[in-house]
């Protein structure tokens, strides 16, 4: 006979109580911080303390327990799950009756009293005998049936410190299940605060489902970001292959005379190749990481939602949200397409004589190699609803790629999709929208014409406001004119500000609190930053490159092909080129592209007109904003 296929819930389940590390079925489990559970048997084998313990499945470090791995946290919900497991594997195999001991009767019911198995003549007993009689016995045909509460079957959790004590109450000071003992003893009041664990865990349940609801997207992106990474690789083969076939044809037309240049040239191509390989593999192999710890955090937390006691939530509470909140702030972005490129380009001498060639080199590495050019792909915000009377600055959403303008006429925020067609728009205590940043987790932030940070919650609604902080440690709450502002690869605010002539950046995290000022020489209209992290500020008639403490590293004055030079604002790519809007009077304004360290690399386009903000929708698509005109997207093709 057919075996059936086993359920989801039931696949889901076995991954759950299973050892990852003796892939048998986990005896006396313990939970580590990364929400990952194993043997306590297995994890001896495998932990030396002291120090920290370092999970077998996700490689997240985690800090050792003073008691070694006997004091990570007992997963009393994995043996609930087990319990639950053998109701329906009750005749499959053999289990011996919990009151008698005995295996040769079948297991028929459950005491909730005993806690534990009774075979038919033990169920006899408990009818029959007084002091059994009042115990609460279930049969296996109603616990299979889905009609019985299993968390009133299952015992209750005790204490691990005191082992005959009931968790009945959580302490809402250390975030975690406490008995009555613990109440007197190391959770006292006032010290700690603490209430019963049915009132705790009444918003807890909600709090992890909402979590599980943001997070649903992240799984989907991971799995497109490796999707994209995997093709760039093949891209990558496909080019490698192509620039060999080229490289094999100028060989044979040089003969003998360029054996030597020829063997350089292929081992410098096998080791890009390779170079690259391994950072495409490495991308991979974060975001298949990122993905294994998303998908068991959204495991436990879906059995806790659906099968979880009262104790199962409060247990798991503080881990889960702690988790699910972290996995929201990462972004899956895979890695630049330029990766996926290795090119030949052969001598133009066309001679033996110097026994050259040419020179195999990663196009996305070498961003003078670059010989396309950008194309105008469409205006945006020309007309109608979504129209465009005086835009400022612009900002890409990290996730969605939608396109955020600020429109400093219309005192507000546009918002267009990646294709720069209009969606909808953010209003409401903005005066003069200056400029506009978006983090990972989707969250607004604007600087107008005020003097604080506005933040606007992913769906749009306004949320608070936030001063910024001097060097002096002053608050401009009152004074300054906000200016620029990004955000960091910490996911940190730096906000530009000119306060009596003062000019400075301010450090703040996402909820407003301020990190550190900086003072800088020049007043901030734009913030960028640079893949290593470097701060560039545009304004004036030229653009610094500062570093985090506000050093001068370079000044860049105007291109010797520019007409007029006025930078405004400024973006970065994952190739290394940062490209630079120009203002410019009279149609003489421009896009301009420089290296990392500010060496010019060419004009991108003079087709722009009072150009204010720059920012990549993607490395080959550009959006430039447009003071009193329609913004643009252009295009790069080779």
């Amino acid at each position: 006979m057919a075996c059936s296929k086993p359920s989801y819930d039931e696949i889901e389940e076995n991954s759950l109580t299973t050892c990852s590390i003796c892939l048998e079925e986990m005896e006396n489990p313990k939970a580590l911080p990364c929400l990952h559970s194993f043997c306590l048997k297995c994890l001896k084998g495998v932990a030396h303390p002291p120090g920290s313990f370092i999970c077998p499945l996700c490689q997240e470090k985690n800090p050792l327990p003073p008691a070694g791995v006997d004091g990570f946290r007992d997963n009393f919900f994995i043996n609930q799950m087990k319990e639950r497991k053998a109701i329906f594997t009750i005749g499959q195999v053999i289990m011996p009756c919990t009151s008698c001991g005995t295996t040769d009767r079948q297991v028929a019911a459950r005491c909730v009293d005993c806690n534990g198995f009774l075979c038919q003549q033990c169920v006899h007993s408990h009818e029959t005998l007084a002091p059994l009689k009042v115990h609460t016995v279930f049969t296996l045909d109603e616990l299979r049936s889905g009609t019985v509460d299993m968390s009133k079957v299952m015992k209750e959790e005790c204490c691990q410190k005191h082992k005959d004590q009931v968790l009945r109450w959580y302490c809402k000071t250390c975030g975690i299940p406490i008995c009555r003992d613990c109440t007197v003893m190391e959770h006292r009041h006032p010290e700690h605060d603490y209430v019963t664990i049915e009132s705790a865990t009444e918003g807890q349940l909600a709090e992890i489902k909402v979590l599980v609801a943001n997070c649903k997207g992240l799984s989907h992106q991971i799995d497109e970001a490796i999707t994209k990474t995997q093709q760039v690789k093949s891209k990558l083969e496909k080019s490698a292959v192509e620039a060999q076939k080229q490289l094999d044809e100028a060989q044979k037309a040089f003969l003998k005379a360029v054996k030597e240049n020829y063997t350089a040239n292929t081992n410098k191509l096998a080791e890009i190749k390779t170079n690259q390989s391994e950072k495409i593999d490495d991308a991979t192999k974060s975001l298949q990481n990122l993905q294994s710890k998303l998908t068991n955090a959204m495991d436990v937390a879906n059995q806790v939602i659906q099968t979880g006691s009262k104790h199962d939530v409060a247990s798991n509470y503080s881990t889960l949200c702690k988790t699910l909140t972290q996995l929201q702030e990462v972004k899956p972005t895979g890695i630049s397409k330029s990766f996926g490129v290795v090119q030949f380009k052969p001598s133009q001498k066309g001679s033996v004589e110097g026994v050259n060639l040419g020179t195999v080199s990663p196009q996305g590495l070498n961003p003078r190699d670059r010989n396309g050019k950008w194309v105008l792909e469409k205006e945006i915000g020309k007309e109608g609803q979504g129209r465009i009377k005086g835009g400022s600055g612009v900002a890409v959403d990290p996730n969605t790629r939608d396109i955020f303008i600020a429109d400093y006429s219309d005192q507000d925020i546009k918002v267009f999709d990646l294709d720069g067609n209009y969606k909808r728009v953010l209003q409401g205590n903005l005066f003069n929208a200056y400029d506009v940043a978006v983090s990972a987790n989707g969250f607004h932030f604007i600087t107008d014409q005020t003097a604080c940070v506005k933040v606007f919650s992913p769906d749009g609604t306004y949320l608070k406001q936030f001063p910024v902080i001097s060097p002096k440690g002053k608050s401009s709450d009152t004074d300054g004119s906000l200016h620029g502002l990004t955000i960091d690869s910490d996911g940190n605010l730096l906000v530009g500000n000119c306060i009596y002539n003062k000019n400075y950046i301010s450090k703040h995290k996402q909820d407003g609190t301020h990190i550190s000022s900086i003072n800088i020489s020049m007043q901030p209209w734009f913030i960028g930053l640079t893949r290593q992290g470097k701060i560039l500020i545009t304004g004036e008639s030229h653009m610094q490159i500062v570093d985090h403490t506000g050093k001068l590293l370079r000044k860049i004055n105007k291109p010797k092909d520019a007409k007029s030079w006025q930078p405004y604002s400024s973006c970065c790519s994952n190739d290394g080129i940062i490209y630079v809007s120009s203002y410019g009077l009279e149609a003489q304004g421009g896009i301009y592209s420089f290296t990392e360290d500010g060496g010019y690399l060419g004009c991108v386009t003079t087709d722009v007109t009072l150009a204010h903000g720059i920012a990549l929708i993607d490395d080959d698509r550009l959006v430039v904003v447009q003071y009193k005109h329609p913004a643009k997207i252009f295009y790069y093709v080779e």
